[in-house]
């Protein structure tokens, strides 16, 4: 379970009798941290988790407070909720948070607070916005508050603005209107309630109007003394499921708990799987087909070619025609040609046998040379100087010769 506490000086509205937010008033003139920081303590020991609501419009120091309990208790279990709410419907959110705290998760308890922000119908009719600071206000509107007799409806919730009521048109634009049965809650500071009964419920059918006590920052926010606050909602008993129907909810990375915010509101981790809403693409538009070719018309019989007649080959009967053939044969001549010698018998055996020979005589070669040894390397040869010096050739002697040796014959005399 989880601990509501509503941070400010918002009383109840009295819709939820049995179950109702912690209030926790902190008065500006004390140091309220070590007030504040006890309550978070006992909070955790009860429920074990603590969801603190708060004003955006008035914030500042409760934001603090919350990151200094969180670190002087060492726990992530203390999550901080901001909400731009008026006094009216922060309290009634508040008191619904703390009835559905018994059946959810504190992380979907902050889900649940800001889907519940957007469905609250909530507003007020002031008669001027010369103070109204946390609203946006238009130039135009705040010299209209000068005028004497005017009067504005403002409007908080979803689609917030100023709106100068008039007899023609005395209600702002519609707007998002809660799921039925619609209830409507107001309280009354010398405003006209006329305007709230007969022109406000109409328009959001709502079944009920109760009165309530004004809540104490009412004045403060809507910056008049003279203001008429409302907030509409829903009575649906499965108001608050149809609500988170439309959210969804994954595992933190970090802690765990079951979110659908982009960051967890426990331990402030940023998720990762976190991704915006992809935009719709336009499809493209289709390519058109093209146009089939058109059929040429027939021409008319007088413009059409005759028919060729059928074949008739003379014999009664009728045949296809010869076709033409695509190429002309070309007639051969009926000249001798010039042919080419032919080789005699004995031309052709003569030059078989010498190539067959010479063939043979090749072999032989090539197989001495192989059964030969290599030659040796070859050296330059040296004169021999025993042999002398070779005689002297003379020619014309009438001797025989053979190369440069000379035969000399004996003598004859012997």
């Amino acid at each position: 379970m989880t601990a509501v506490v509503l941070v400010g000086d918002f009383p109840s509205t009295g819709i939820l009798r049995t179950t109702v937010a912690q209030r926790l008033v902190l008065d500006g003139n004390e140091d309220t941290a070590p007030t504040f920081i006890a309550q978070m303590e006992y909070a955790l020991r009860q429920r074990g988790a603590v969801l603190v609501i708060y004003p955006e419009w008035k914030g500042a120091r409760t934001r603090r407070l919350v990151r200094l309990a969180r670190a002087a208790l060492l726990t992530d279990r203390i999550a901080g909720v901001a909400l731009d709410l008026p006094p009216i419907a922060l309290s009634l959110v508040a008191d619904q948070l703390t009835f559905a705290s018994s059946y959810m998760r504190p992380a979907v308890l902050v889900s649940l607070a800001h889907r519940l922000r957007e469905s609250h119908y909530a507003g007020a009719w002031v008669n001027s916005v010369a103070g109204l600071e946390h609203i946006r206000t238009s130039l135009g509107a705040h010299v209209s508050s000068y005028l004497p007799g005017g009067a504005f409806a403002v409007t908080a919730g979803p689609g917030a603005g100023v709106h100068r009521i008039t007899a023609v048109q005395p209600l702002p634009p519609s707007g998002t209107r809660p799921t039925d049965p619609v209830l409507l809650l107001f309280s009354d500071m010398n405003g006209d309630t006329e305007w709230l009964r007969h022109k406000l419920q109409p328009a959001v059918a709502a079944v009920s109007a109760t009165m309530i006590a004004p809540q104490p920052l009412g004045a403060e926010y809507w910056g008049t003394k003279k203001y008429v606050e409302f907030v509409a909602f829903s009575g649906h008993p499965q108001a608050v499921q149809m609500l988170l129907s439309g959210c969804v909810f994954r595992s933190c990375g970090w802690c765990g708990e079951p979110i659908a915010l982009p960051q967890c509101p426990l331990c402030l981790m940023a998720q990762a799987d976190a991704r915006p809403v992809p935009v719709p693409v336009p499809e493209p538009a289709p390519v058109p087909e093209p146009e089939p070719a058109p059929v040429p018309e027939p021409l008319p019989a007088s413009e059409r070619e005759p028919e060729s007649l059928p074949y008739d080959d003379g014999r009664g009967g009728s045949e296809d025609p010869p076709t033409r053939p695509d190429v002309i044969p070309v007639p051969r001549s009926t000249a001798p040609q010039p042919t080419a010698p032919q080789p005699s018998p004995s031309a052709g055996r003569a030059h078989n046998g010498a190539g067959a020979g010479r063939a043979h005589r090749n072999g032989e070669a090539d197989e001495i040379a192989e059964r030969l040894p290599e030659p040796a390397s070859r050296q330059a040869a040296t004169p021999d100087p025993a042999l002398g010096r070779a005689p002297e050739v003379t020619f014309g002697d009438g001797w025989p010769r053979a190369g440069t040796v000379a035969f000399h014959p004996q003598d004859r005399s012997s």
